[in-house]
């Protein structure tokens, strides 16, 4: 375990997992989540409502082969090398794209989130959970302080991100949205402003 896992157990036992088990069952129809990771969301998609179920990221993990290993309609589910700012994908092909705790590490977060809007069929939802700089003012310090120091230790990672307003400025509507985790994380569905 990385130690951006083990700092990340706590936190998944204490609400990541009720904010999974609330939003991935929305994912329908041709599904893309982009950094699976080690599979944390497999065991809550509704696979009756799924038709294809891309697993993407930058290197897929053994965890997460092995995770697919225990599912039942395996047949639906691919995986695949790639990243979210180059998608190997055509235009308008996904219902639903769905993302936990993925854009902190995007090094261009607006290029990413065209590349989810370009993907997304106009009447399609993305699904997502990711972590932000709060709004409590001392907690917004302190991490925008050892987000340095934070970032070479967790690969990459930000923890100062304003995640909803990079997605508002690509003209995304945001549906249902939950702060939580004393507004370090937030979690939602949203779909294109205009199509």
């Amino acid at each position: 375990m990385n130690f951006y896992d083990g700092f990340m157990k706590g936190f998944e036992e204490s609400s990541l997992k009720r904010e999974r088990k609330k939003l991935i069952p929305r994912a329908h129809g041709n599904v893309l989540e982009i950094g699976a990771g080690t599979g944390a969301n497999l065991k809550y998609y509704d696979l009756k409502k799924i038709k294809t179920l891309e697993l993407t990221d930058q290197v897929i993990k053994n965890s997460l082969l092995q995770n697919l290993k225990n599912l039942e309609d395996k047949e639906k589910i691919r995986t695949r090398n790639v990243n979210v700012i180059s998608l190997p994908y055509p235009d308008k092909i996904f219902d639903t794209v769905v993302f936990t705790l993925v854009f902190c590490s995007v090094v261009d977060v607006s290029m990413g989130i065209r590349e989810v809007k370009r993907v997304l069929k106009d009447d399609g939802e993305v699904v997502f959970i990711e972590h932000v700089l709060p709004e409590n003012i001392p907690l917004k310090y302190m991490f925008n302080f050892i987000n340095p120091a934070w970032k070479i230790m967790a690969n990459g990672c930000n923890l100062n991100r304003n995640f909803i307003h990079s997605f508002e400025e690509e003209e995304f509507k945001i549906k249902c949205l939950n702060k939580f985790g004393i507004t370090v994380f937030i979690s939602g569905c949203a779909v294109k402003a205009k199509v």
